[in-house]
C-alpha cells in the first residue's frame, strides 16, 4: 500500500506556546494513528523549538527559497532545515498568488529540495472547478492536462529524474476550496487524483505513478474528511484550520488511520 499522509499547514498562525500544545496534544494520541503518517508544518520560526522538545514529531517547512545561500533577506534555506525538517511544502496557491511565484520559481524550489535530500510536498490546483461531469476517464485527463492544473503539474516538474519523482509528495489543492468552506466532494477529487496520477504516467513512469502519495487538500475538516478517506486512490490530505485543533485533527488522522487498516483488512482476505 502506499503511505498514507495527513499534514497540517498552520499557515502564519500558532504561538510558541499554541504550537506546543497542538502537537504534544497530538502526539499523545499516537497509539490511534495506525500507519499514517503524520506531518506538522508550522511557522519556521517554531521548527527548532518544536524539534527540541518532541523529537518524533515529523515537521515540515512551508516554504524555502531556491538558493542555498546569499544575500536574500528574509528567506529560508535547505541547509538550514536539514536537521530539524524532512519535508518542504512547494508551489501552494498562496505563495502564487500572494506573493508571485510563476512556474520557474517553483521548479527551482523543487529541484533544491530534491538535491538536499528533503521531500516536497508539491501543491497543484485549478482556480475554477473543472466541468468533468460525468465524463470518462480519458476525457477528465484530457481535461485536466489543458488545465492550469495539469499545466502546473508539468511546468513544477520539468527536468525531474525518475528517482527525483520518486522521493515526491503531491497535493491536490483546488483553489477554489481552500478557505471557502466548501471542499470538493470525494468524487470529484477522486476523478482529479485519477488524472493527476495518469498525467504522473506520462512524465515519469508507471511505477511512480502507482506509489506516489496523492493527497487532496482544500477546506478539510472532521465532516469532509470521510467522503475522501473512502476512495483509495486518496492518499491523505492537506489539512488547513482544522489543523490548528487538537481535537478535530486527531479526528481526521483517525479516520484516515481507520479507512486504511479497512482496506489493507479487505486485500489479504
Amino acid at each position: 500500500m502506499r503511505e498514507t499522509i495527513v499534514a497540517g499547514n498552520w499557515k502564519m498562525n500558532t504561538t510558541i506556546a499554541d504550537a506546543m500544545a497542538i502537537v504534544g496534544g497530538v502526539l499523545r494520541r499516537n497509539d490511534e494513528f495506525g500507519r499514517v503518517k503524520v506531518i506538522f508544518l508550522p511557522p519556521s520560526i517554531w521548527l527548532v523549538p518544536i524539534k527540541e522538545r518532541y523529537r518524533s514529531a515529523t515537521l515540515g517547512a512551508q516554504n524555502i527559497y531556491s538558493h542555498l545561500r546569499g544575500p536574500y533577506t528574509g528567506e529560508l534555506s535547505v541547509e538550514m532545515l536539514h536537521a530539524i525538517a524532512k519535508y518542504v511544502l512547494v508551489g501552494h496557491s498562496e505563495r502564487r498568488t500572494v506573493f508571485g511565484e510563476d512556474h520557474a520559481l517553483i521548479n527551482a524550489k523543487l529541484k533544491t529540495v530534491l538535491q538536499a535530500n528533503l521531500r516536497p510536498i508539491l501543491a497543484v490546483g485549478e482556480e475554477a472547478k473543472l466541468n468533468i461531469g460525468k465524463k470518462e476517464k480519458r476525457d477528465i485527463l484530457a481535461l485536466v492536462k489543458k488545465s492550469e492544473l495539469g499545466r502546473s503539474l508539468v511546468s513544477a516538474t520539468r527536468g525531474l529524474s525518475h528517482s527525483q519523482w520518486s522521493k515526491m509528495v503531491l497535493a491536490y489543492e483546488p483553489v477554489w476550496a481552500i478557505g471557502s468552506g466548501q471542499a470538493a466532494s470525494g468524487n470529484y477529487a477522486n476523478s482529479i487524483i485519477g488524472a493527476l496520477r495518469a498525467m504522473v504516467v506520462q512524465l515519469a513512469n508507471d511505477k511512480v505513478a502507482t506509489n506516489i502519495p496523492i493527497l487532496y487538500g482544500g477546506s478539510v475538516s472532521r465532516y469532509t474528511a470521510p467522503d475522501f478517506a473512502q476512495f483509495e486512490n486518496i492518499d491523505g490530505v492537506l489539512v488547513g484550520n482544522a489543523s490548528l485543533r487538537v481535537a478535530e485533527f486527531s479526528n481526521i488522522i483517525e479516520i484516515f488511520a481507520l479507512a486504511r487498516a479497512r482496506r489493507k483488512n479487505e486485500n489479504s482476505a
